[in-house]
This record gives C-alpha cells, sequence and structure tokens, in this order.
C-alpha cells in the first residue's frame, strides 16, 4: 500500500523541487546602470586629466565666461564639471562683461574595452541547448578612458580670437586579469620510517 502513494507522491516532490530550482534561476536582478560605473568613472578621470593639462596661467587674471561643447556624456554634469574645475584652479567666472570669452571643446570624451582571452569561452551546446561557461586560463580585460579638451579664448568685447592652446588629452584605464592556476602537490608518507 505504501508503493502506491510513493510514486505520486515522489513525482509531487519532483515536480516541486523543477519548480524550486527553475525559480532560482530566473530571480531578478537589478539592472546595471547606464553607463556602467566603470565607463562613468573613465570618462571623469580623463576628462579631469585632460584639463590638468591646460595651461590656464593667462585665465588667471581675467574674468571669463565660459561655455562647454562635447561630443558625449551626460550634459549638465560635463558642462559644470568642466566651469566648476575652471573655478576651483583660481579662473574667476562670470557672466556679463568679461574680458575673455572661452569655449571649451571636449573634442573627444569616451570609452573602449577590449579582451585577450586564452582559454574556451562561453559558448551554447549544440545538440543539448546547454550554455557551457567561459574557462579561463589567461584573461585580459582592458578598458579605456580618454578626453581631449581645447580652449579657445575670445575677447570679450570684440570676439576676436585670443589664443588658442593646443588640445589637452587625458586618459584612464582599468584593467581586469583572471589567471587560472593549477597546482601541483604530492602527498607521501614513504620517507616516514616507523
Amino acid at each position: 500500500m505504501t508503493c502506491a502513494h510513493s510514486g505520486p507522491l515522489r513525482r509531487t516532490a519532483a515536480v516541486l523541487a523543477g519548480l524550486l530550482l527553475g525559480g532560482c534561476t530566473l530571480s531578478p536582478v537589478p539592472p546595471a546602470t547606464q553607463p556602467s560605473g566603470v565607463t562613468q568613472q573613465l570618462m571623469m578621470r580623463s576628462l579631469e586629466r585632460a584639463l590638468g593639462q591646460l595651461d590656464i596661467e593667462k585665465l588667471k587674471q581675467q574674468r571669463v565666461a565660459v561655455e562647454v561643447f562635447y561630443h558625449a556624456g551626460p550634459e549638465a554634469l560635463v558642462k559644470e564639471f568642466v566651469v566648476t574645475w575652471l573655478r576651483a584652479h583660481g579662473i574667476r567666472t562670470v557672466s556679463e562683461s568679461p574680458d575673455l570669452k572661452v569655449k571649451a571643446f571636449a573634442s573627444v570624451l569616451g570609452t573602449d574595452n577590449d579582451q585577450t582571452l586564452i582559454g574556451i569561452p562561453a559558448f551554447q551546446a549544440p545538440v543539448v541547448n546547454i550554455g557551457v561557461p567561459e574557462i579561463a586560463f589567461f584573461k585580459w580585460q582592458r578598458n579605456r578612458g580618454v578626453a581631449e579638451m581645447r580652449l579657445f579664448e575670445f575677447d570679450g568685447k570684440t570676439d576676436a580670437i585670443v589664443n588658442a592652446p593646443p588640445t589637452a588629452t587625458g586618459r584612464a584605464k582599468l584593467d581586469k586579469f583572471t589567471v587560472l592556476l593549477i597546482f601541483g602537490f604530492t602527498l607521501s608518507d614513504v620517507d616516514k620510517h616507523e
């Protein structure tokens, strides 16, 4: 009599276990921010480093109006960061009656990434349709940030160009390495004398 009831009980337990395992694999994962934190860090560090290479000594004795132009990045953040950085480094910014008008161009502001893998990349097994994870003996993930900044200085009254210093470039990097370490060792009691 116990054998007749054990079949449906086992099937029910197997179905519940399958649902539980399926629920674990389908648990919601919060999405990553866009752009990623690494991308944000690389962009801001490279922008800061490009600004640090600019020759701004002559600007410190003037009242300056600043406009910022760029291709990519969050608009308000990039503009405010450039203006605030200039202020923090001794430049007096004004909105009316400037001695100089400065147009700051971030011609490049972005990130690139690449990787080198020695091992087996992740793939989908053809017949059984099961994902096979990556097996990396060595993996090098390279993330690079680059910013190019150029200032053009104009007379505050005539709008004639006064100075156009060369482009300043800032770079930032973040590298991740994965190395599969295989240790060989021997356990033996052959050398022990009793």
